[in-house]
């Protein structure tokens, strides 16, 4: 049994390096950082206020509360609740981001 128990525990160890390279939660994700600037989120967190999806402060921070304001308003809007503020999630925000900044990486 011990035996059992062991190549248990060594399989779900090897399984967990997948997931722990998602990162944590409320971790902005690398291609978020790409596209929204701390000054936009603030914008986002306004009009998530404005919905009444959002009660926390406007500090220009994706954190857990921000990204479940995020998926409460998507999915009220039929799109799929990622809780990222995505380019589907902004349009219906009416959040324009410059050029420059939307989808080039810079």
């Amino acid at each position: 049994m011990p035996i059992v128990m062991a190549i248990l525990i060594a399989s779900m160890l090897w399984l967990s390096p997948p997931m722990i390279e998602a990162g944590a939660p409320g971790e902005p994700r690398p291609e978020q950082e790409k596209i929204i600037t701390k000054d936009n989120l603030k914008l986002v967190q306004q009009r998530l206020q404005a919905e009444g999806v959002y009660a926390g402060p406007v500090d220009g921070e994706l954190n857990a509360q921000t990204e479940a304001a995020l998926r409460q308003y998507q999915q009220k809007q039929g799109i799929p609740p990622s809780g990222a503020p995505d380019e589907q999630t902004l349009k219906e925000l009416q959040i324009e981001l410059p050029a420059s900044r939307q989808g080039t990486g810079n």
